[in-house]
């Protein structure tokens, strides 16, 4: 069995795999117990097949988790209690009836622990959950453009008691209205590259990418910032609930394109301007 199918983000899947990555009896529990996309039976049976092929090993103490002397005990455990409540799962009120004991069975030993994979992402990428709609900017949401991932040498000293919640990515968001801000995501297990059409303010997220990876300056950065927010404030605040009469008398209806002669008066009179209060 490759439990690399169970990896949610087909990006990362298709990199360990093509580096013949191979998961210790951890990682492998996790990757199934992770998944978005497959049933209760398939993460069973991948479970029963980490028992009869995999390593067993202890499961140490977390802040939130209990310690185990054996993965493939708790597996077992795991699958019962999983199938002795399969009916009651998916109701809103079965996590809080848990006791202690069963939360860990259940979810805690999961969760409470960290874990380093590989991934094909680099400074400067276009990246999103693989769930989520990019174009929705919500906090920590949305496409956005990394800046790093913590799965580095550093990361595995530095994270020794860390849960999932610190399997983190951090990186250059934006918000609805177009201002850019960093922030940290977790999963990163969970991204993906963008691959789409970026629209309106959101293109500003490609200016900086590409300044991420020196492939252009920060004047041009800036340019293109100033360039696409003013466009698009342009075509957001166009005052559209007042009638069709009352912007032609404004001036604001059916606007000409401006010739290259107005053009050039136009930039004329700003120099004259320019001097005179120089």
């Amino acid at each position: 069995m490759d439990i690399l199918n169970f990896i949610n983000s087909k990006d990362i899947r298709e990199y360990l795999q093509g580096i013949n990555y191979k998961c210790d009896s951890m990682q492998a529990a996790w990757l199934v117990y992770q998944s978005a996309n497959k049933t209760m039976e398939e993460k069973h049976a991948a479970y029963h097949w980490i028992i009869e092929n995999m390593p067993d090993c202890s499961m140490p103490e977390r802040r939130f988790a209990i310690h185990r002397d054996s993965l493939h005990a708790f597996l077992q455990e795991h699958i019962n209690f999983c199938e002795t409540h399969k009916h009651e799962i998916d109701k809103d009120s079965f996590w809080g009836n848990l006791s202690d004991d069963e939360q860990d069975l259940y979810r805690d030993a999961f969760e409470s622990r960290w874990f380093c994979f590989p991934t094909p992402f680099k400074k400067g990428d276009l990246v999103h959950r693989f769930w989520e709609n990019p174009h929705r900017h919500r906090f920590c949401g949305g496409v956005f453009v990394l800046n790093g991932i913590t799965n580095t040498e550093e990361d595995i000293k530095r994270c020794v008691r860390a849960d999932e919640s610190d399997m983190n990515a951090y990186g250059w968001y934006q918000t609805p209205d177009g201002q850019i801000y960093h922030e940290v995501m977790h999963n990163y297990m969970d991204l993906v590259k963008f691959t789409g059409e970026l629209y309106g303010q959101e293109r500003i997220l490609i200016a900086l990418s590409n300044f991420l990876q020196d492939k252009i300056g920060v004047e041009l950065l800036l340019q293109a910032q100033r360039t696409l927010m003013m466009r698009d404030y342009g075509e957001d605040d166009d005052p559209n609930w007042y009638t069709d009469e009352g912007l032609e008398l404004a001036g604001l209806a059916n606007i000409p394109k401006l010739t290259k002669a107005q053009k050039r008066a136009n930039r004329l009179r700003r120099r004259r301007v320019t001097r005179y209060f120089s």
